[in-house]
């Protein structure tokens, strides 16, 4: 996978992911938004302004998409698989385990963690790496044909 391949499909992955994360927090009444938590865990914990950690959750959140994919990548690699929606709901999968395990640990350790409803926050954070993983694979097949 070519780097811009990889951010393009990174991008439209995260993107999606995102939607879904909100889209579930409107529906649900909690927020579910991983660059808004993510924002909302550095603004509890560093000096800087609400407007300086949003967006830095939202950086780190779409850095984090760009690392997946590059996993991606390496996954199709290791298991001489092609991109596809198999492949990239079984990345998806996996990946949700390993994003349920950061941030399990992230709450843990944070000394004043936001109010989320960890209950259905993980269930609806391992959908969303399901559809991290879809359109992830669905774009890099696009863009690469």
């Amino acid at each position: 996978m070519k780097t811009n391949q990889m951010i393009v499909a990174s991008l439209a992955g995260t993107t999606l992911m995102t939607a879904f994360s909100e889209l579930m927090s409107k529906a649900k009444g909690s927020n579910y938004n991983e660059a808004e938590i993510l924002g909302e865990l550095l603004n509890r914990i560093t000096p800087l302004s609400k407007s300086q950690t949003r967006l830095a959750g939202w950086l780190a959140h779409y850095g984090v998409g760009v690392v997946f994919a590059a996993l991606y990548e390496l996954y199709l690699k290791q298991t001489n698989t092609r991109a596809n929606a198999e492949s990239g709901a079984v990345y998806g999968f996996l990946s949700g385990l390993a994003g349920v395990v950061v941030w399990k640990s992230t709450f843990k350790m944070h000394p004043n963690p936001p109010g989320v409803d960890l209950r259905t926050y993980y269930p609806q954070l391992m959908l969303a790496h399901m559809i991290f993983g879809l359109v992830t694979s669905i774009t890099y097949r696009a863009i690469k044909e």
